[in-house]
Parts: C-alpha cells; sequence; structure tokens
C-alpha cells in the first residue's frame, strides 16, 4: 500500500513501489523514482532525475536531487542515485552532477546523513558513512566505506577519503585523507589511526600491522616517499597494502605532522 497525504503533490510519471509513504506537503517530482518502503515526512522535495532506494527515509525540509550548485549547468539531463536503508535527516541538500563529470551523484547504503548536511554534484559516496551536523562535501568527492565526518566540518572538492577513517569536527579537509586514519585541524592533518573504529571492523592481526605501518609512516626519521617504499617492498598484509596504494595514487597529497 502507498500512503500519500492529502495535501502532498506527487506529478504524474513518478513512480513508486509498495509500502513508500508520503507525508504532509511532501513535493515529489515527474521523473523521480522510489523503491519500496522508501519514507518522505513533511515538507520534503524530491527532484530531478533521482532514484532512492529501498527503505531510506527522508526527514522535513530537505531538498534532494533539485539542480546542482554550479555554473557550468545549463539544465542538462543529470542524475542522483541514492541507495538502501539510509536516514536524511532535517534540512538536508543533496545535488546530483554535471556535465563536467559522469553526470551523476552516486550514494550507497546504510549512511546517516545528520541535520543541515549536504552532498555535492558528482560526489560518490560508499557505505556505512556519518555525516554529523553542518558537514559538508563539496563536487567530486569521493567518500569510501565507513567514514566518519565530524560536525560543521566542510570537504574540499576533489579530496578523497580512504576506508574507515574519521575526521574531526569543526576541521577543514583540502587533501586527501588515507584509510583506517584520523585527522583533524583547520587545515586537518593526519594526527593518528582511527583505532576506535578499526577496532570494530578489523581483527587483531590487521589491527598489529597497521600501527606498525602507521609508525613507520608518520612517526619515523625517514623521508615520506621511502618510508612507503619501505612498507610497500616488505608487507604481506592486505591492509596495509591498501594504504599504501591509497598514498602512491593520491592525487591531492597526504597532510601530515610528523612527531
Amino acid at each position: 500500500m502507498v500512503l500519500i497525504h492529502p495535501t502532498a503533490i506527487v506529478e504524474d510519471g513518478a513512480q513508486l513501489g509498495t509500502d513508500v509513504e508520503i507525508g504532509p506537503y511532501t513535493i515529489v517530482k515527474k521523473d523521480v523514482k522510489l523503491a519500496n518502503g522508501v519514507k518522505l515526512h513533511s515538507h520534503v522535495l524530491i527532484d530531478g532525475y533521482t532514484d532512492i532506494g529501498e527503505k531510506t527515509e527522508i526527514f522535513p525540509f530537505s531538498a534532494i536531487g533539485t539542480a546542482p550548485q554550479d555554473l557550468s549547468y545549463k539544465g542538462e539531463k543529470v542524475i542522483l542515485v541514492i541507495g538502501k536503508n539510509n536516514t536524511i535527516r532535517e534540512n538536508v541538500l543533496i545535488n546530483p552532477g554535471t556535465m563536467k563529470d559522469n553526470g551523476e551523484t552516486i550514494i550507497g547504503d546504510n549512511n546517516l546523513f545528520m541535520g543541515s548536511t549536504h552532498v555535492a554534484h558528482d560526489a560518490i559516496l560508499g557505505n556505512n558513512i556519518v555525516m554529523v551536523n553542518q558537514s559538508m562535501v563539496a563536487g567530486h568527492v569521493i567518500v569510501e566505506d565507513g567514514v566518519i565526518i565530524g560536525g560543521s566540518t566542510p570537504i574540499h572538492q576533489f579530496v578523497r577519503l580512504g576506508e574507515y577513517c574519521m575526521i574531526g569536527g569543526a576541521s577543514a579537509v583540502t587533501q586527501d585523507i588515507p584509510p583506517f586514519c584520523l585527522a583533524e585541524g583547520n587545515r586537518a592533518v593526519v594526527k593518528s589511526l582511527n583505532l576506535v573504529g578499526i577496532r570494530r571492523k578489523l581483527d587483531k592481526s590487521d589491527l598489529d600491522a597497521l600501527i606498525s605501518a602507521y609508525k613507520t609512516l608518520f612517526r619515523s626519521n625517514e623521508p615520506f616517499k621511502e618510508s612507503v617504499e619501505k612498507l610497500v617492498a616488505s608487507t604481506k598484509n592486505e591492509k596495509v597494502k591498501q594504504l599504501c596504494d591509497f598514498i602512491i595514487t593520491t592525487k591531492r597529497g597526504i597532510p601530515y605532522e610528523r612527531k
């Protein structure tokens, strides 16, 4: 059964799955697709070519799929895809892509977007991400699985956040943050491993290997490039290899302080 409040507007052409709920004064435009179990609270706007996955819940005053905030946008058909089981809280703004990139903004599954967060055009977000209140992801950003972005933190365009990294609140991130690391500050720098987060996800052997690798990378007296090359040549641990590969392939550089 689909439940649509009498004051809601659902334009002809919108595709609704089963068990969809649409609250008071919510607007769903004609090119929108809502999968089974999607719940839209009151005063939500879903616009554009937007596809929302199963059991995603969107709270009041969020604007999802409205035109990208980029001066290059001239009304082209651009896309926003949001996966399943996402929670999108009050006043969230998520934009589709632009033709400067692939024309798509892609968001995975099981993410939490707290109040007043923003995901800009052409961003790619994975799964199990938490964006805390008033954090912002700029255009063309990549956020990998399990990342936590602290409150009031902007992520600069084209930045990549590695798997299970954590960004402290009120930081400003302008360079890539490697997987499994914790970064904070304005400008944000890598401070340590995200030990609390990765202890929940990794076994002890991986944790121990990452702790050793972190010391080699960020606590040794060797030049950073030589430290990375040393690890690549010596490690057999897949998580350490993942960390090294991220550092080797970074396009914006890694911000760090050696102690």
